[in-house]
């Protein structure tokens, strides 16, 4: 595991997780800014660290901080509002099948700051070509008609407009070359658009 908290404080922390006392797994304890990788999660531990994440709740008896909070002592606006600052990348992407993927993209911009949609084509476009995608081409496909990488590179795009303050990036079963560099090009750009946000790649160990 990368990071071990060293006391009890969640001040500077952006992801801590203390699973309960009788699971035998380590914790996850990771610093505010810059780009983390979470190694050694077990799957089982990864897919309760995800849903404590998304639902901005531990499991009982476990502890969980995001973005310096200890999310035990927040009352449900608190919840709410930490929330829309953390995104989730599944490996698989995370978009809806019969949108293509200019509108995978932009339907949560769309929804939830309208306001963004005027300048969102040319930064799109922009993150693209950063990451040696063609935007004509990937922007019409719909996902069935994507490779694995161009769906992770989707979802990824649709993350960015969203600027949030952490994103939790769950690493393909197999990554194959494609996705081990395309990883590290969303981390540097993530971070280029968002100077102060934590990007967290979360790594299953291989014999677990």
């Amino acid at each position: 595991m990368e990071e071990r908290s060293p006391s009890s404080a969640a001040l500077g922390v952006a992801l801590g997780y203390e699973p309960p006392p009788d699971h035998r797994e380590e914790r996850v304890w990771i610093p505010m800014g810059g780009s983390h990788r979470a190694r050694g999660l077990s799957d089982s531990q990864k897919k309760r660290l995800v849903s404590a994440v998304l639902d901005v709740r531990p499991e009982l008896q476990a502890r969980l901080v995001l973005l310096g909070s200890d999310v035990d002592g927040l009352r449900p606006e608190e919840r709410a509002a930490l929330r829309d600052r953390i995104a989730f990348l599944p490996a698989g992407g995370g978009l809806l099948s019969n949108l293509n993927g200019w509108e995978n993209i932009v339907l949560p911009t769309g929804f939830h700051h309208p306001e963004r949609l005027g300048e969102a084509a040319a930064q799109v476009a922009g993150l693209l070509r950063a990451l040696g995608a063609d935007p004509h081409s990937l922007l019409a496909k719909l996902p069935e008609r994507m490779t694995e990488y161009e769906k992770k590179l989707t979802g990824y795009v649709r993350i960015v407009l969203e600027k949030p303050d952490l994103i939790l990036v769950e690493e393909a079963r197999s990554p194959d070359s494609a996705e081990k560099v395309g990883v590290a090009g969303f981390s540097a750009a993530y971070l280029a658009s968002c100077p102060g946000g934590t990007f967290v790649q979360l790594e299953v160990a291989p014999d677990l």
